[in-house]
């Protein structure tokens, strides 16, 4: 069987990010991995997934980037999440955008 992966400038960007502060390259592939598929599902509904907050708690979430869902909440007034080096999403539960970082991603259902 062959697999063929596709690596974007921006899956690069984001591994070098999760391997400075993993140092662990098979963990970094496999965030990588996981932050490509939540970002696909997220363009196409609402997802819900879990994180572990810079307080050590596990936080699930239901998180979207429909832009039918969050078009009038985008304002451009602010840094993307790239930009941060963090994994921003639009938390349908309690209406704003909410962010964490790219390495804390836990489970996505």
């Amino acid at each position: 069987m062959t697999t063929i992966v596709a690596v974007t400038n921006k899956d690069l960007y984001r591994a070098t990010v999760i391997a400075s502060r993993v140092e662990n390259d098979f963990v970094t592939g496999l965030q990588v991995a996981k932050l490509n598929e939540l970002k696909a599902r997220m363009r196409e509904g609402v997802v819900k997934f879990a994180y572990l907050k810079k307080d050590k708690s596990v936080r699930v979430a239901y998180g979207t980037l429909m832009p039918q869902l969050m078009r009038d909440k985008v304002l451009g007034t602010g840094l993307c999440g790239d930009a941060r080096n963090v994994c921003t999403y639009y938390d349908v539960e309690c209406g704003q955008f909410r962010c964490f970082q790219l390495q804390a991603l836990i489970k996505i259902w």
